[in-house]
């Protein structure tokens, strides 16, 4: 057996005995994954109740109830309850049973066929801002259709001189409201790219954990001169070298471990959707390179397993903080979701809302590409920043 394998497959027994190595690699995030996700879901569905009074009767304000509202009734967006006066809407708005009331005055029909001004009443309180505003839209759209028509018939009756008859005037609303709209916004929407709240929350911990997983090899190298076991260990014949490589696969196994458990158990307990389990497999190996070749630097400029433990964490939670660990990086400012891309944790959060699409393992070859290429500079200096650490 080689002895980088040796030296590897002896620390890692070790470590399956550390209760604080499995705290921190798997019981801590999980549990981390579980509150965030109940507690701060990621998806919201909204949902409210108008009350519609309709003291007109008349063929217009009927649709108003029939055309936008029955929409958003049949959309689910809002529940419309009919109330007989505009002071029983107002109070049920006021105490909060409905979130907004729509009134249409007497004689609104009358007024909008003889093209005189209408008005329809919206009452709302600043309490329900966002119940109010949908309101106020969809009554605002309606109008604008009955000003467009308005609009039409006065230009087809000054055009033609024809006469204000009630009934021309009917049959020039009946053919502009029958013309097809001039402009037709087509919905054109992408596949999600982004993953469910218990699967972000689990991934975000997961990347974040992964580095306090990975310091446990290439830390103990610091324990290890301080004890004079490393001493003994270059007595024999291996080198430098070899003793840095059977350290650095302790930290990949175990982050690749740690991030493996999570991705398993959030997925079996949490209902978290990873997606095509071997592009996952790919982006959880590239981030524990990652984040043991980064762990592998700060011991390298570290004294002692205290101290790199320290900035271990500290360097952990900048990265997790850039690199959107803890909300997604779609509401962060564009400066700091572009400085996002500098982190390991943005690139293997890209590469799982990536495959929340659908997507498989050709979908995440930029994220993985960009983990390894990071895992090769930072590991590549580590080695020869930490060969001081085993040599000194």
């Amino acid at each position: 057996m080689h002895p980088a394998i040796t030296i590897a497959t002896k620390d890692l027994r070790q470590k399956v005995r550390d209760r604080s190595a499995i705290i921190l690699s798997v019981i801590a995030p999980f549990t981390l994954a579980a509150l965030f996700s109940l507690m701060l879901p990621s998806e919201q569905s909204f949902h409210t109740t108008w009350a519609y009074v309709d003291l007109d009767g008349g063929a217009i304000a009927g649709a108003l109830r029939d055309g936008p509202l029955a929409a958003v009734e049949a959309a689910g967006v809002a529940d419309i309850v009919a109330v007989a006066s505009s002071e029983e809407a107002r109070t049920k708005v006021d105490a909060g049973d409905v979130g907004a009331a729509i009134v249409v005055p007497a004689g609104f029909s009358a007024a909008v066929a003889r093209g005189a001004p209408a008005t329809i009443e919206l009452i709302v309180t600043p309490e329900a801002v966002l119940s109010g505003q949908v309101a106020r839209s969809v009554v605002a759209a309606f109008t604008s259709d009955i000003t467009a028509v308005q609009l039409a018939v006065s230009t087809a009756l000054a055009a033609t001189g024809g006469t204000r008859d009630a009934a021309l005037i009917e049959r020039l609303a009946a053919e502009a409201r029958a013309l097809p709209e001039p402009i037709v916004l087509a919905d054109q929407s992408t596949a999600g790219r982004q993953a469910s709240s218990p699967t972000f929350y689990a991934a975000s911990m997961a990347v974040l954990f992964v580095f306090f997983a990975a310091q446990f090899g290439v830390v103990s190298l610091l324990a290890e001169k301080r004890g004079g076991t490393l001493a003994r260990m270059l007595a024999a014949p291996i080198s430098p070298r070899t003793v840095l490589i059977g350290k650095l696969m302790v930290s990949l196994v175990l982050a690749t471990v740690s991030m493996t458990v999570i991705a398993v158990g959030t997925t079996l307990l949490l209902g978290a959707s990873w997606g095509d389990p071997i592009a996952v497999a790919a982006l959880i190996v590239a981030t524990a390179a990652a984040a043991s070749g980064i762990a592998l630097l700060i011991v390298g400029f570290a004294r002692t397993e205290d101290q790199a433990g320290g900035l271990v964490a500290i360097v952990a939670l900048t990265l997790a903080v850039l690199g959107g660990s803890f909300f997604p990086m779609t509401q962060a400012p564009e400066a700091l979701a572009r400085l996002s891309y500098l982190t390991p944790q943005a690139w293997f959060l890209r590469g799982v809302n990536d495959l929340a699409g659908g997507g498989g393992l050709t979908t995440v070859l930029v994220p993985v590409a960009v983990l390894v290429g990071i895992a090769v500079v930072t590991g590549g200096i580590g080695l020869l920043r930490a060969r001081r650490v085993v040599s000194g």
